[in-house]
């Protein structure tokens, strides 16, 4: 049985591969009606081709279409989207993509730091947030949250590529590595939800970059954990080494 899976709408049909005409190239998802590329698969059951996401063919499938499309696949299907995403598409649109959706999802974590600092509720378990009760800060914050995400996905992109190299798992780049980076952005529409929408975001898109950056540089996952994991032994030995200094006599 032969797989086939919408790019807009991730829905999935099994059909026998003997159905399935030689010379065909284009299918119709029955589902949301969108046409789509056939990717012939490899022995390996692997697409022989990548194709761009459904954000860089919002063209074909409209604005709204691109970002729903493409935040759908993020949260509910990252291997799916993954696995599929072109590795040599571009860096512009996938930087444009983390702006927008991750701007916007950085401005609402903005507004419900905002909004616990200046009520005073939680105030003592939410003392980091205290600083955004001035509403100055809270504008300034928000004024500068494209400048901030593009500078986040950019060195975020560069030290997980760097440490992706030290075990030999950035098969296919830093291109790679940071559109992986950058769609993953997605993750933080989970901001909407007020107070825990920001940490479960967080959580979701570590999960979503490992598997990301499996799919993208089609490395197995222990390379990728293994890769993630060296800044925090790095922090254990050098805790370790200062806890020695001090006991030493």
């Amino acid at each position: 049985m032969v797989e086939i899976t919408c790019p807009h709408c991730n829905y999935t049909k099994r059909i026998p591969p003997e159905s399935i005409p030689p010379a065909i190239r284009w299918v119709r998802c029955p589902s949301c009606r969108n046409k789509f590329e056939y990717l012939k698969k490899g022995e390996d059951g692997k697409s022989k081709e990548r194709q761009p996401t459904p954000w860089e063919r919002r063209l074909q499938v409209g604005l709204w279409g691109g970002i729903k499309g493409t935040i759908k696949s993020v949260n509910f299907s990252p291997k799916g989207m993954f696995s599929s995403m072109t590795v040599r598409g571009g860096w512009r649109e996938a930087l444009a993509f983390g702006l927008l959706v991750g701007s916007i999802g950085t401005m609402v974590a903005f507004f419900w730091e905002f909004m616990i600092a200046t009520s005073g509720v939680l105030e003592r378990l939410w003392s980091p947030s205290i600083s955004l009760g001035s509403p100055i800060m809270f504008l300034s914050l928000i004024f500068l949250s494209p400048l901030l995400m593009a500078v986040n996905l950019f060195v975020l992109s560069s030290i997980i590529h760097v440490l992706l190299l030290m075990v030999r798992g950035g098969k296919s780049g830093f291109e790679a590595t940071f559109r992986v980076v950058a769609y993953s952005q997605a993750t933080r529409v989970w901001s909407v939800i007020p107070f825990v929408g920001g940490p479960i975001g967080w959580v979701w898109r570590t999960i979503v970059q490992i598997i990301g950056l499996k799919e993208a540089h089609e490395v197995g996952y222990a390379r990728i954990v293994l890769a993630l994991l060296i800044p925090l032994a790095l922090l254990l030995l050098i805790v370790t080494a200062a806890f020695l200094l001090i006991l030493r006599p």
